[in-house]
């Protein structure tokens, strides 16, 4: 393995030979060429960051509150006290999000497809047709985007869960559905034999849903990927940022703002984590509760 990597490192150094010759021990070719370089990673921090956060706190104000008629609620008296007022206002929002959870569970037990439920709060991820769970696995760590904070800010949280989220798009490590060719045995003494010899695939995981409502899932396994994972991991990450910026220029190309995308990113056991990617079919509905 480390001479194919050596051998990897030769022929990507190759092409850029006389431009490293051009800058060893040339003091004003080195700065020219980091004033050259400089412009790249500021355009894709406007392109990729800066323009679709911009559209996300267009697109999440607040829209104006529907005139409340106090006649008919004099009893509920709002709390004077700032500190009761966020606590109270934090609790509506625990209770609306509860709310849109349970609705979307119910929606999506009527489907006989399998769906996705991801509870942060009880850190589960849950395979299940009609309700009924056929895979439960633990949530080892997460992370999540801070513009879903911004969303519950501003109010539209509640909105932004209501309905099953459509898985849209997928990109992974690992196939889908994996394929073994095995010669058959020659008879049933061999066929014996062979029960324990059938290899059992010892694969990493890493894999991107991108579901509707710019929501993304990006799943890591808990173990530390090999030297072969780590080659494919590299080409994923490689895909997905090609992928975010073909999705940009497209965006652009159409003058429109690059939508911003609400990211979650959970790490799981490798079994269950491939288990569930394998499983899951295409448009699947997902649950979210945060």
């Amino acid at each position: 393995m480390p001479d194919v990597l050596h051998k990897i490192r030769l022929l990507l150094r190759k092409p850029f030979l006389p431009l490293l010759r051009l800058l060893a021990g040339n003091r004003k070719a080195q700065i020219l060429f980091l004033l050259f370089l400089l412009p790249l990673p500021l355009a894709l921090f406007v392109l990729v960051v800066a323009l679709p956060v911009r559209q996300l706190a267009f697109e999440a104000a607040p829209a104006k509150p529907a005139a409340v008629d106090s006649s008919n609620h004099q009893h509920l008296k709002e709390p004077e006290d700032e500190a009761e007022k966020q606590a109270l206002a934090e609790k509506r929002l625990a209770l609306a999000v509860e709310e849109a959870f349970w609705q979307v569970r119910h929606q999506m037990s009527k489907s006989d497809s399998i769906g996705l439920v991801i509870n942060l709060s009880d850190s589960l991820i849950i395979l299940e047709v009609k309700g009924v769970p056929i895979r439960q696995s633990k949530i080892i760590r997460y992370d999540r985007s801070d513009a879903l904070d911004h969303l519950a800010a501003k109010g539209r949280l509640r909105q932004w869960l209501a309905g099953p989220f459509i898985l849209q798009r997928e990109l992974a490590t690992l196939p889908k559905a994996p394929i073994r060719i095995i010669e058959a045995p020659k008879d049933t003494i061999e066929a014996e034999q062979r029960k324990t010899e059938i290899p059992i695939e010892d694969r990493d995981v890493h894999f991107t849903w991108e579901f509707d409502r710019n929501l993304t899932i990006v799943v890591e396994q808990e173990q530390t990927p090999s030297w072969e994972g780590r080659l494919q991991k590299l080409w994923y990450e490689t895909q997905r940022t090609w992928n975010t910026a073909a999705a940009t220029v497209d965006s652009l190309a159409q003058r429109r703002l690059p939508e911003h995308r609400f990211w979650i990113a959970l790490e799981l056991h490798r079994d269950d984590a491939k288990a569930i990617y394998r499983a899951l079919p295409r448009n699947a509905n997902l649950a979210l509760h945060l």
